[in-house]
């Protein structure tokens, strides 16, 4: 019954974050408690009245999450909380906000170039907490607001700084972080030590880092049922050794967790963990052993009726899955591996099933994945216990002693060190997205059913059937709807389009965004091959990011007008092209002095007009080429030197998309452009406020259009 409760639970909090209907949860809620006056009918009322509890306390906590006003300077007061990252010349540490009092108690990551624990007064703008918002950045999105989590200021301006004495729990942090730094003199080892034991990766700097999550191996320093169960049976170990009862080492074991989640702080994850470790030591206690899975999924259920926004941390998810595989597999895949010891086999076997489960979330959440990772899970996990042992007693014995208990660590994490960074030489990364990545989910999905206990038959049904219908939906919009993804480069364009199963893309920003925001998208959608790419002009907010994505994805061709030298095979110098049947390039092919009003016009056939930088002189060479459009890309990011009454009512757009960056040095948009766009009744979509914008046109003619944060 608590696996139902569990669903129940989950699927309210879903639907309330998807569409908050207060109503409909109100409403299940009275048809549970109607049913619970039926005994037949209890177990649905039970599933309703969970479901009904998901939905409204989900709408009560997303109710009141903060809302920074985004891009504008203004002054904070901040008391710092945590070091995130202490670089070569900078520093990455979070503060709880003061004031201003609509945010006070948010957290807010700051970049600056010294960091001491005090309270701060700053000015700068605050930027959301993540950098680019677009397809495929939603969980991190949300997973940082929902936390709490509102914002970054960027090297802010300091206005005065009060230095202020650290508690108890701080202090204790501190000089376990610096015994573990003066133990072990390997600065590798030392920063393994220090994110095992404690979760803290602010000594994780350059290729140990990349090497950590690149080989799939970062999931050993978030804090989590792996780490508790081995504090938890070394202190019953040596309590046990010292001739305590089984009892007095229960208790105290878990006294001494209480004691470990204070001072690595609370996170969803490590929460669980100790609530289900209490739940075990209780069932021991009173004799009734092995009842993990009811203790996952009540723990599970207590968790999410606190905070249901928990949903939401995908290290939490990650940990519940892992959970529930270790728990639920039993000895289904150790059959298979009858040829290796048993240590090995039930080690190999649960790992192997957990990077099977969290291959399709890894891709979705980084990117990419790494062939080497059930290898590296494979050699680590046996070790961990040793490891975070030793890396213990680093933190926890200052001096002599303490140099000489580290030097396991030291040599062992340094081995490990290098160890990672040999499999980084060879990353064997397993990249997809779009239809490949949603098929590797179903089967995931179909295996996690599996091990849920349904018979073979019926998984092999149920995943089939559901990999069909993957697959139909996905040819519906591929071929059946034509999308188009305005994408969030700060200041620049990158429009991507799907017609009729091919992609097409517009301008790919300047050389960072083109490596951080245009390919993650572009591999996130499972583009393997562009049509076309076409260059509006040659400023580099429309170029810049050109070599990036030609070194990525194959393209066919290149429309320009002018010669980009990173694209002289493929690239073209057009007038006119017809680039698909129904996407066309415009240019007027004189050469102008003001390069804004030389960009290439692309029409989507009456559905899409995109501008690229025309300015006023530049609209009245296309006056009479261009009809009404649906939409517009409303040129040079909205600047009042463009997008003149004239053109706009050649156009005609009902909707129109504005590109730019949040809190752009050139105030962008324009006043007058806002205007301009509102006497026409056209309805604006920014990609400052609103992240990227997607625009379906579909095939009956209606056109829907949805952005990153849903306005």
């Amino acid at each position: 019954m608590s696996r139902w409760v569990l669903a129940s639970l989950v699927l309210g909090i879903l639907g309330a974050e998807l569409a908050n209907s207060t109503l409909l949860g109100w409403v299940c809620f009275g048809l549970g408690l109607l049913l619970m006056l039926f005994k037949d009918r209890r177990q649905i009322a039970l599933c309703l009245l969970f479901l009904a509890a998901g939905m409204l306390l989900t709408g009560f906590r997303l109710e009141r999450l903060y809302a920074p006003d985004y891009g504008n300077e203004d002054s904070y007061t901040l008391k710092s909380a945590r070091l995130i990252q202490a670089g070569d010349d900078y520093f990455a540490w979070q503060g709880k906000v003061i004031e201003p009092q609509n945010l006070a108690g948010a957290v807010v990551l700051i970049f600056s170039e010294q960091y001491r624990p005090g309270v701060y007064r700053l000015r700068g703008c605050l930027y959301p907490p993540v950098q680019y918002r677009n397809p495929g950045q939603g969980w991190h999105y949300k997973r940082r607001l929902y936390a709490g989590e509102i914002g970054v200021l960027n090297h802010p301006q300091a206005l005065s700084f009060q230095e202020r004495p650290l508690s108890l729990i701080e202090r204790a942090r501190s000089s376990y972080r610096n015994n573990i730094a003066a133990n072990i003199a390997n600065k590798d080892s030392a920063a393994l030590a220090l994110a095992l034991t404690t979760g803290d990766r602010s000594l994780l700097q350059g290729e140990l880092k990349s090497s950590v999550y690149l080989t799939g191996v970062g999931h050993l320093l978030a804090m989590s049922g792996l780490h508790v169960g081995i504090l938890l049976g070394l202190a019953m170990a040596f309590l046990r050794r010292l001739g305590l009862s089984r009892v007095f080492s229960s208790v105290a074991g878990f006294v001494c967790i209480l004691i470990f989640l204070l001072f690595a702080g609370p996170s969803p994850s490590l929460l669980r963990a100790v609530l289900m470790s209490a739940w075990g030591i209780a069932a021991l206690l009173w004799g009734r052993e092995k009842q993990g899975m009811q203790a996952l999924e009540w723990t599970s259920v207590f968790m999410l009726l606190y905070n249901p926004l928990w949903l939401f941390d995908y290290a939490f998810v990650f940990s519940l899955l892992a959970t529930f595989i270790c728990l639920a597999a039993g000895g289904r895949l150790e059959t298979f591996l009858a040829f290796l010891p048993e240590p090995i086999r039930r080690t190999g076997s649960i790992t192997i099933i957990i990077q099977l489960v969290a291959l399709p979330l890894t891709i979705y959440l980084f990117g990419s994945s790494s062939l080497w990772a059930p290898l590296a899970n494979l050699a680590l996990i046996p070790l961990t216990p040793a490891l975070a042992g030793f890396s213990l007693l680093s933190g926890l014995i200052p001096g002599t002693a303490g140099m000489i208990l580290s030097l396991p660590a030291r040599y062992l994490l340094g081995g490990v060190a290098e160890f990672l960074s040999l499999l980084n030489q060879f990353p064997l990364p397993i990249k997809m997205g779009g239809l490949g990545l949603a098929l590797t989910a179903v089967t995931s999905g179909g295996l996690i059913l599996y091990l849920s206990g349904l018979t073979l038959r019926k998984t092999a049904y149920l995943t089939v059937a559901s990999l069909l219908i993957a697959v139909l939906v996905f040819n519906f919009y591929a071929y059946g709807v034509t999308s188009v993804w305005f994408l969030d480069v700060g200041q620049g364009d990158s429009i991507l389009i799907r017609s009729r199963g091919h992609w097409v893309l517009v301008d790919c920003g300047d050389a960072y965004a083109g490596e951080k925001a245009v390919l993650p998208t572009l591999r996130f959608l499972g583009v393997d091959k562009l049509k076309a790419l076409i260059l509006t002009h040659s400023h580099a907010d429309h170029v810049g990011g050109m070599e990036t994505v030609l070194a990525n994805i194959p393209v066919d061709q290149v429309y320009s007008n002018f010669m980009p030298e990173a694209a002289e095979k493929a690239a073209i110098v057009v007038k006119e092209a017809k680039v698909l049947a129904d996407l066309e390039v415009y240019s007027h092919n004189l050469s102008l002095s003001n390069l804004n009003d030389t960009s290439l016009l692309v029409s989507l056939r009456g559905k899409l007009l995109l501008t690229g930088d025309i300015e006023e002189a530049g609209e009245r060479l296309y006056w009479h080429k261009i009809g009404p459009h649906q939409v517009l890309k409303v040129a040079h990011h909205g600047s009042d030197t463009s997008s003149s009454p004239e053109f706009l009512a050649a156009v005609q757009p009902q909707a129109s998309v504005i590109s730019c960056g949040l809190g752009n040095r050139f105030g962008f948009p324009d006043m007058a452009t806002l205007d301009n766009l509102a006497q026409g009744g056209s309805q604006v979509f920014r990609t400052d406020l609103s992240g990227y914008v997607r625009v379906d046109f579909w095939p009956w003619g209606h056109v829907s259009i949805i952005t990153f944060i849903g306005r």
